[in-house]
């Protein structure tokens, strides 16, 4: 015996006409295409997209905006405080960077270590701040009237940071790192060539390199969070709110560049919560082979 078929939710029919619907949205605006307008099948296609409101409003306004500089006044003091600060920073930031004493018998070891990752970060901020500085000059002293005190203002400073850019290299571990990476080679291989004879399938082989796993994991996480905090810090208080004001006195240009620590903070985050796993991973497996 043949049965109707139910009739369609309320819920199913609503969606079956949203589905109809945006089909012959689709239709249309293919049918406008084929024919000859096909500047009403775009502006119809567009319309229909949600506009982002509150980015339109901000282009519009900074396109209505006459100025290319905020604040005429404050500029040339902001720049020559920034350039001041970057200096500083440059010259002085990452020197002699505060080292724990958990570290114990490794702290001069791990204030070399700090003081590297220091200088990277800092050396680093530094020049991307002066690239910024610069770019910024460059995109704003034509959008100013030539001949007006600001076109000057912007030309003189756009060339004084062409000049200066160079100077600020970025960062500093290069050759050190490389040293370092070869000496740390060498020792591994004379420590394989040592080892070769061992049981690596040994409770004791297997507790020490669970352990020294461990120890170096803790010392890289430590260090590496050590050095970026303080790079972090240093790069704050002596660039920060110099390249704030500067930002402010420009105008209409987004935010001042920052530093690249919080990289370095993640990775010894993740270096960290690899030891809280290596220690119960390696003690089963420890517990299992012997």
């Amino acid at each position: 015996m043949d049965t109707e078929p139910a009739s369609a939710s309320p819920k199913q029919r609503s969606e079956e006409d949203s589905l109809i619907e945006g089909l012959t949205r689709q239709l249309s605006h293919a049918r406008l295409l084929l024919s000859a307008n096909p500047e009403e099948a775009a502006d119809e296609a567009m319309s229909s997209v949600a506009a982002e409101r509150e980015v339109e409003a901000k282009v519009t306004t900074e396109l209505a905006t006459p100025h290319a500089v905020a604040q005429p006044e404050r500029f040339l003091a902001a720049h020559r405080t920034a350039i001041q600060a970057l200096e500083l920073l440059d010259r002085e930031g990452w020197r002699k960077p505060s080292v724990s004493s958990k570290f114990g018998p490794l702290k001069p070891a791990a204030r070399i270590g700090a003081q590297y990752v220091t200088q990277y970060i800092v050396k680093g901020y530094a020049n991307s701040a002066a690239n910024s500085m610069r770019r910024l000059y460059t995109r704003r002293e034509p959008q100013t009237v030539r001949g007006t005190p600001e076109r000057i203002m912007l030309a003189q400073a756009r060339m004084e940071m062409d000049r200066l850019t160079n100077g600020f290299v970025g960062g500093g571990i290069g050759a050190p790192a490389i040293i370092a990476g070869g000496a740390a080679v060498s020792l591994f291989a004379s420590v394989t060539q040592f080892v070769t004879g061992l049981n690596y399938l040994s409770r004791p082989v297997l507790i020490s390199t669970l352990l020294l796993i461990v120890l170096v994991f803790g010392f890289l996480s430590s260090l590496l969070l050590s050095a970026a905090a303080v790079a972090h810090r240093r790069c704050r208080v002596i660039a920060g709110q110099p390249l704030a004001d500067l930002w402010e006195a420009v105008g209409r240009a987004g935010n001042p560049p920052e530093d690249n620590s919080q990289p370095f903070a993640i990775i010894a985050i993740v270096l960290s919560a690899l030891v809280w796993v290596v220690v119960p991973v390696g003690g089963i497996l420890v517990y299992v082979l012997t």
